[in-house]
């Protein structure tokens, strides 16, 4: 069975946006029917998606730019290196089309940025949604994880809708490793491997660190293999510092990710992008 959905990016920033995407087009579970970008230079964002749908040589339904502003108003976040591995962006074609209604008529959404165009989404009279899915949040009550910290209204807006969402959280997330040897064996998969391998290391130069965590990724992997996965069931609220509380309940709408299999999900993640490269 092929799970049709729409993804939710703010690719450009940590290079995990991209791997995710790429996972995707590995991933014969899935079938990306559309992309929308959210949070900044949304059509910067857009053509990247374009660039790497292009050199993997798929059609990946309408790229379309979103919301560049945070519902809750906070300035955004631009590190400066985003799109710069990638010549002549501006000739990238997206699409002109309304966002939230893309979002609004898909069953299943995947969202691994700020959730602004997804809070916009669930709150339109008829929206389709059914699922959601979702790298966000850190589920101990320690720190505000980035794409919750970067719209907190957003977020508690999406946790409150009553649609139900499967969550990956970052005390899960930063459990993964990609390494050197991971992205040498992309970039000797040809042309996709190749500049994701530049992107990576583009990050790891931003982050002075020699290795990522896949976040972005390990949402993908939930939704193809969760079996890898351990899940609980309950209620997640948002709190006004972007707080991510979570209480069981068997009878909650949410569901998070409480264990992984950290090597596992690390090779899977690899698979999936040669996969597609």
């Amino acid at each position: 069975m092929t799970t049709s959905l729409i993804l939710d990016t703010d690719i450009g920033t940590d290079v995990d946006d991209a791997l995710a995407l790429t996972a995707i087009l590995g991933s014969p579970e899935l079938e990306l029917t559309g992309v929308t970008t959210v949070y900044g230079d949304v059509l910067l964002r857009a053509r990247m998606v374009a660039r790497l749908a292009r050199v993997a040589g798929r059609e990946v339904g309408p790229i379309v730019p979103g919301r560049s502003a945070a519902r809750s108003g906070r300035e955004i976040f631009w590190a400066g290196h985003e799109g710069a591995l990638m010549a002549d962006l501006d000739q990238e074609e997206v699409s002109t089309q309304d966002p939230i209604a893309l979002l609004a008529g898909s069953a299943t959404v995947l969202a691994v940025g700020p959730l602004t165009n997804l809070a916009e989404a669930v709150e339109a009279p008829g929206h389709q949604i059914e699922q959601i899915f979702l790298m966000g949040g850190k589920f101990t009550p320690d720190k505000v994880e980035h794409n919750i910290r970067c719209d907190v209204a957003a977020a508690a807006a999406v946790f409150a809708s009553g649609v139900p969402v499967t969550a990956i959280g970052l005390e899960q997330t930063t459990r993964l490793r990609m390494d050197a040897a991971m992205v040498a064996e992309l970039e000797a998969a040809g042309k996709l491997g190749e500049l994701l391998g530049a992107e990576v290391r583009q990050f790891w130069s931003y982050r002075q660190r020699d290795f990522n965590e896949p976040h972005d990724p390990a949402a993908v992997l939930m939704m193809v293999e969760p079996e890898l996965f351990s899940f609980a069931t309950g209620m997640v609220v948002v709190e006004d510092d972007g707080l991510t509380r979570f209480t069981p309940d068997p009878n909650g709408r949410h569901r998070i990710v409480t264990d992984l299999d950290p090597g596992r999900v690390a090779r899977g993640i690899v698979d999936r992008m040669l996969a597609a490269s």
